[in-house]
C-alpha cells in the first residue's frame, strides 16, 4: 500500500518533469508554434522519427534551443497539417 502511495504522490513530478517551454521550441533558427505545418517541421527540424500513435502524426525530433529531444503531435500525416502539442521525450 505504501508503494502505492508513493508512486500516485510521484505521478505530479513526472508530469511536471515532461512539460516543454514552447517559448524555446525552435529548428534551425524557426520558432515552433500553434501555426507550423508539419511540412516546416519535417523541412527544418532533424528528425528522428515519424509515426501514428494514438490516432495523431507524431514527429520526434532535436529541439535546437534546448538540444533536447521532443515529440510533437500533428492531427493527421498531410504537410498542411498544424501543430497540436508537443513535449520532452523521456521522464527527466
Amino acid at each position: 500500500m505504501r508503494k502505492l502511495l508513493l508512486s500516485i504522490s510521484l505521478l505530479p513530478c513526472l508530469a511536471f518533469a515532461s512539460s516543454l517551454d514552447m517559448a524555446t521550441l525552435q529548428c534551425n533558427g524557426m520558432k515552433l508554434n500553434s501555426s507550423t505545418t508539419l511540412a516546416q517541421v519535417q523541412e527544418n527540424c532533424q528528425l528522428k522519427e515519424q509515426k501514428m500513435d494514438d490516432g495523431l502524426y507524431q514527429v520526434e525530433f532535436i529541439n535546437d534551443a534546448t538540444k533536447k529531444e521532443v515529440k510533437c503531435n500533428f492531427p493527421k500525416n498531410e504537410s498542411s497539417a498544424l501543430l497540436n502539442s508537443c513535449k520532452k521525450t523521456g521522464i527527466f
